[in-house]
């Protein structure tokens, strides 16, 4: 017997209000890790009241699901901007390294891409020990990087073109 790769047996789909409890603990374990890892973040303390407002703002907000509704991951598209932007991409510490955010990168890639959108730009930290170099296997090339004063870290400003 094999096993199902886990991106098959994921559901994306996009959210609703009834969903911010749920992405409220997904945001605080993922990004617990990453605290742990050096790169300190509001996000492990974040609120539902918090979550469920940034819902209420014109974004589209993906989560990646098991068969039983249990969540593995999420990101969000915000089109505040004349270039859309991703954001908040989180993956549940059980499920990191098993193609969840690549899974949840390319939904939100090709909305964006049918939005009519020709380019996506993100931020992530330039001395993550993974996220630079696995933004830039997918295609993202690094615009600018802005110094950090307090933090042996700066943050990179990518983009990639759909």
């Amino acid at each position: 017997m094999t096993d199902t790769p886990p991106r098959a047996s994921l559901t994306i789909r996009r959210v609703d209000q009834s969903d911010a409890p749920a992405l409220t603990a997904l945001y605080r374990r993922a990004y617990q890790t990453a605290a742990d890892d050096g790169f300190p973040s509001s996000m492990v303390d974040i609120e539902a009241e918090t979550v469920s407002s940034w819902l209420e703002r014109d974004a589209t907000t993906i989560i990646a699901e098991t068969a039983d509704g249990e969540p593995t991951g999420t990101v969000r598209l915000l089109e505040e901007r004349d270039v859309p932007y991703a954001e908040r991409l989180a993956v549940h510490p059980d499920w990191q390294g098993q193609g969840v955010g690549s899974h949840l990168m390319d939904q939100l890639e090709s909305i964006a891409s049918e939005k009519g959108y020709d380019r996506l730009q993100l931020s992530t930290y330039t001395g993550h020990p993974f996220l630079l170099e696995w933004y830039r296997e997918r295609g993202y090339e690094q615009t600018n990087t802005q110094e950090i004063a307090d933090r042996p870290y700066d943050m990179c400003s990518m983009e990639k073109s759909l």
